[in-house]
């Protein structure tokens, strides 16, 4: 059997497995494989932007908690179904960073990462104030979901994994199309890209109001998953740190890369949460310094010469550099 066809057996095993979980595990263990569908969403839809042109955008949870406040606010001030709303929540999450892009990304480097944190800040600050619409700093209420909870887990459940099967198909389309190869472009030399005619300006928005769509419908999902919303929680930066993570450990510009960077942290983190809670972040840390030294580009980057003879090599170099240091 070639490389192609285990990996369309591989792919219809996991489909089959994803479709089965709801009727065979706990409700706990649903929500855990929901979780996981989100952070792979939101840190696939973070790489659209990062990944493939190069910008890294910290402020990227502004698109999340719009989305989330756009379905809160439609569906107790409007009376809008949950449908509806959570179309608004992609378009409102678009037309955001429109015009976001106009002004941040004519910005690079550490200061489009400082400008995307400020303007998420800024959008916070914002909500919190204008508490008559948004409720404050005291977050609004949403109608749950109809059913019972075991309905509630998988609606949630499959909602999640549809759209995690949506976003990426999405970007494997864009991974090989025009679009896709002038974000790459863009990457390696802005500078180049702009003399060889590519619209940078317009390609980095189209780049980040495609990141902002996803990141918005996830936002509106969580939303009514979770019945309640506060700034604080779908307006912060950590969130993005960790969709960063995922996407270096599972391999950025890569279209699979950061569904297996959130699958890997997510069950790692909660393994060992749940057992080692003091030792959990060093645990963490710990992954993320192994990746950084010994495959850089992620997982899905690897030569499989081996990950030893990666990690030896790494250390043979560092080895070197403290000699040369000390000579």
């Amino acid at each position: 059997m070639n490389m192609r066809n285990l990996s369309w057996v591989v792919a219809a095993a996991l489909a089959v497995a994803a479709l089965c979980v709801p009727f065979m595990v706990s409700g706990y263990v649903v929500r855990q494989f929901t979780e996981i569908f989100m952070y792979a969403i939101l840190a696939s839809a973070l790489n659209i932007i990062a990944g493939y042109t190069g910008y890294v955008a910290f402020g990227n949870m502004v698109f999340f908690g719009m989305g989330a406040y756009t379905v809160a606010i439609l569906m107790t001030r409007a009376n809008f179904p949950f449908a509806a709303a959570f179309v608004c929540a992609g378009v409102i999450s678009v037309i955001t960073a429109v015009l976001l892009g106009a002004l941040l990304l004519r910005l690079k480097g550490q200061y489009f990462a400082l400008g995307t944190t400020g303007a998420m800040l800024a959008v916070r600050q914002v909500v919190d104030i204008w508490s008559d619409l948004t409720g404050g700093t005291q977050g609004i209420s949403i109608p749950r979901l109809p059913g019972t909870p075991y309905f509630a887990n998988a609606f949630f459940y499959f909602f999640m994994l549809v759209l995690l099967v949506v976003t990426v198909f999405f970007i494997s389309r864009l991974h090989t199309n025009r679009l896709g190869y002038a974000f790459k472009a863009i990457r390696a030399d802005e500078e180049a890209a702009n003399v060889m005619g590519i619209n940078t300006t317009k390609y980095k928005i189209i780049a980040w109001s495609l990141s902002a769509f996803f990141t918005g419908l996830t936002g509106a999902v969580y939303a009514y998953w979770f019945s309640y919303i506060e700034s604080k929680a779908v307006f912060d930066v950590l969130w993005v740190t960790n969709m960063f993570v995922m996407i270096i450990v599972g391999g950025m510009g890569t279209v699979m890369g950061p569904v297996v960077g959130a699958f890997l942290l997510q069950t790692i983190s909660r393994f060992f949460w749940s057992r080692y809670m003091t030792l959990h972040l060093g645990i963490l840390g710990t992954i993320i310094i192994f990746t950084v030294l010994c495959i850089p580009n992620g997982i899905l980057r690897v030569r499989w010469k081996g990950i030893a003879g990666v990690c030896a090599d790494k250390l043979r170099g560092l080895k070197g550099s403290v000699r040369g240091d000390g000579q």
